[in-house]
């Protein structure tokens, strides 16, 4: 989805779909879809593949060239072995520090990072309703919070139905978010000697 229909499906499950009348700008409404995106990239980033230089006689990689990186998954060096040889490394400074020192060479870096989302999308299909989720959810409760003072139509309930609705749609978020993670995942590999 692009973010005008993920908005579009936002505001149908906030029943605010009254132009002339909104709850929620749509600024607010881009705000807490961009802060799901964020969260969901942090649990299930988009996945990149990179061969960056290494330098003769150094264990550092510059990284600089890879932008909005949340996380490194692995770094190969040197690439095309098999198995596939890979470095235990640190980063530090903007640089990824192996425990090999390079050769001059490229070293594959499999890396995570935010989503996006515009006019195109690099959130999986699969996942579209649950950034719905997350943001209906983060904007309930901040109908809640804003409407505790204040005189409803729906009488003095309403913050609390906001509440009680946000608050179950972002623990179902956050148990979404949480299950899908790729990083609490136990991952089943190999040992190999030489």
């Amino acid at each position: 989805m692009t973010l005008t229909e993920v908005r579009t499906r936002v505001r149908q499950d906030l029943k605010d779909t009254d132009s002339a009348n909104y709850i929620w700008t749509d600024a607010e409404v881009d705000a807490a879809i961009e802060r799901v995106v964020r969260e969901f990239s942090f649990a299930y980033p988009k996945q990149e593949l990179s061969e960056l230089d290494t330098v003769s006689d150094s264990k550092n990689i510059d990284i600089s060239t890879l932008t909005n990186l949340i996380r490194a998954i692995s770094v190969e060096f040197p690439i095309d072995q098999d198995p596939p040889y890979l470095q235990h490394f640190d980063i530090w400074g903007g640089n990824i520090i192996m425990n090999d020192k390079g050769d001059g060479t490229k070293a594959r870096i499999k890396w995570g990072k935010l989503h996006t989302l515009g006019d195109t999308s690099t959130i999986p299909i699969q996942f579209d309703e649950l950034i719905v989720l997350g943001s209906t959810a983060y904007l309930a409760l901040s109908a809640s919070a804003y409407n505790i003072n204040r005189a409803t139509i729906g009488g003095k309930e309403t913050p609390l139905n906001y509440s009680k609705w946000g608050q179950n749609r972002l623990d179902h978020y956050n148990r979404e978010l949480k299950r899908i993670s790729l990083f609490h995942r136990v991952i089943v590999s190999e040992l190999y000697t030489e």
